[in-house]
Formats: C-alpha cells, sequence, structure tokens
C-alpha cells in the first residue's frame, strides 16, 4: 500500500470503522513510512484536544434559559410603552400642510385654460397657378378651406422621357 492508500484507513482508525486486515495493513505501513507516522500522530493529537475540550464545554440548563427568557418578556409587556413626543409631528406636520395650502390656491387661482379655435379661412378653395420663369415648368397651389392645408403641385417637363 502507499501513502494515498493509507490516509483514509488513518481517518477510519480514529473513528474506529477498521476491521482487522486494515488494521495489520495499516500498522505495517506505518512502522515503515515516517510520513504517516507523523500524519497519525498528528490526527490522534487533534483528536485527544477536541474530546477534551469538548468535555470543559458548560452546556446551560435549556429548562431554566427558557424560564428566564420568559419572565423577561413579560416583564417587557407589562411595562407601559414609552409615548413618542409630538413635537416631530408639529415640526414636519405644519410647514407640509404650509406648502399643500400655497400649492393649492396656486391651482385654484390660476385661470381655465380655453380652448384654442383656428381662426376660418377666408380662401373657400382656390386653385392658384403660381408664375414661373421658365416655359417648360408649371407650379400650381391648391387651398383646401376646411382643414386650411395647401397643396403645391410642380412638374418640370424638360424632365420627362420620351417613349
Amino acid at each position: 500500500m502507499n501513502c494515498r492508500d493509507i490516509e483514509p484507513l488513518l481517518l477510519a482508525e480514529r473513528d474506529g470503522v477498521l476491521t482487522n486486515e486494515q488494521h495489520a495493513a495499516l500498522a505495517k505501513h506505518v512502522a515503515a513510512c515516517p510520513a504517516c507516522e507523523r500524519l497519525r500522530a498528528t490526527l490522534s493529537e487533534a483528536t485527544l484536544f477536541l474530546k477534551t475540550d469538548a468535555a470543559n464545554v458548560a452546556v446551560p440548563d435549556a429548562d431554566h434559559a427558557w424560564r428566564e427568557l420568559r419572565a423577561q418578556l413579560h416583564a417587557e409587556k407589562a411595562r407601559p410603552a414609552k409615548k413618542r413626543p409630538l413635537a416631530p409631528v408639529i415640526w414636519f406636520g405644519a410647514p407640509l400642510a404650509a406648502a399643500a395650502a400655497v400649492a393649492f390656491a396656486f391651482y385654484i387661482g390660476r385661470p381655465a385654460p380655453q380652448p384654442t379655435r383656428a381662426a376660418p379661412l377666408a380662401v373657400t378653395a382656390s386653385l392658384v397657378p403660381l408664375g414661373a420663369d421658365d416655359s417648360d415648368s408649371s407650379t400650381m397651389a391648391y387651398v383646401d378651406k376646411e382643414s386650411g392645408w395647401i397643396v403645391v403641385w410642380t412638374t418640370d417637363v424638360s424632365t420627362k422621357s420620351s417613349g
């Protein structure tokens, strides 16, 4: 067996779950390998330290601790609750109320918005030829009486392809 095979056996020895064959193989390897012997000694010391330390830990009585906690809770419940001072409400409440009143006054005091209407167009509808210096082009404009839109048409005869 090599050292990699021995490490799990050392941990199993610490837990006390080795078979007789495994225990014999472990003892044979540890006698021949100083590194595994040091690891075995270190594990033994650590296990002894943990067992000693765990034995010295004082565990409190759970029933006694529960009774003390319940007594503290009942004592706190019996005390009257502290009243909150009114000063913070006044410090913040009065300025907020004043700001709300000013905002309300500005909102109520402003004039109501009037709907805007477009002025009716004097021109009902017309097709207007626009003056053009070039005899090969023509431009016309149309004004719609309902919407007030102006539509402009332009043609250039010289760019038309023949045929």
